[in-house]
């Protein structure tokens, strides 16, 4: 979920979001989906827009119902912090938005690309807008990351996703499978051959 402030840094937001993924490595993208327009944006948007800035939390299994919790639908103005009683952290470097403490991991992020959707029904009704954030710093917690510092356990973060509506999945393990080769696996374009040969006899 997304922590964003108003430019004033009265107004502080907090808010879980289902369309969300990484879309790159270097530099590290992310891309966040808002079902509002620029002309009426929601909260998060509003103060995305404003100040170009932002904290990416990912939401673990041990506080899901109160990460649940700032999907109220509270009025501008109204902090989500105190709804969800989860506890904002200004520790933050390249952005003046509060990571949430008790997330395994975060990142501090910046407002990179904007695009807004039209209805494909209703002609000149905006629907969506799209937003690209690059990730300027990353924060994640000593017991949840190996001695290199570059692999997440997620039995330890034990990932939530939000679905969308009322419905969230979890994340407890991972499960590793070696990338198959061209030559070794396969045989080459030889090999090849003799599946496609195999399949057709099967058909």
């Amino acid at each position: 979920f997304l922590s964003t402030r108003s430019p004033d840094g009265i107004s502080q937001n907090l808010a879980p979001f289902s369309y969300f993924n990484v879309i790159n490595h270097d530099p590290p993208l992310f891309i966040v989906g808002f079902a509002s327009s620029l002309a009426n944006p929601r909260d998060s948007l509003r103060n995305l827009l404003a100040t170009k800035e932002c904290t990416i939390n990912i939401i673990s299994e041990t506080f899901l119902e109160a990460a649940n919790s700032t999907s109220i639908n509270a009025p501008y103005g109204v902090s989500e912090w105190d709804v969800s009683g989860l506890t904002p952290v200004y520790d933050c470097v390249d952005v003046k938005c509060a990571r949430v403490k008790e997330a395994v991991f975060s990142v501090e992020g910046k407002l990179d690309f904007v695009r807004e959707s039209e209805s494909r029904r209703e002609k000149g009704k905006m629907t969506g807008v799209m937003v690209v954030i690059e990730g300027t710093r990353f924060w994640v917690r000593e017991d949840a990351v190996n001695e290199e510092g570059s692999i997440v356990d997620p039995s330890v973060m034990r990932t939530v996703g939000r679905l969308g509506g009322i419905m969230y999945s979890r994340v407890t393990e991972a499960i590793e499978l070696p990338r198959p080769d061209f030559q070794k696996n396969l045989g080459g374009e030889e090999g090849l051959e003799k599946i496609k040969a195999k399949k057709g006899q099967s058909e």
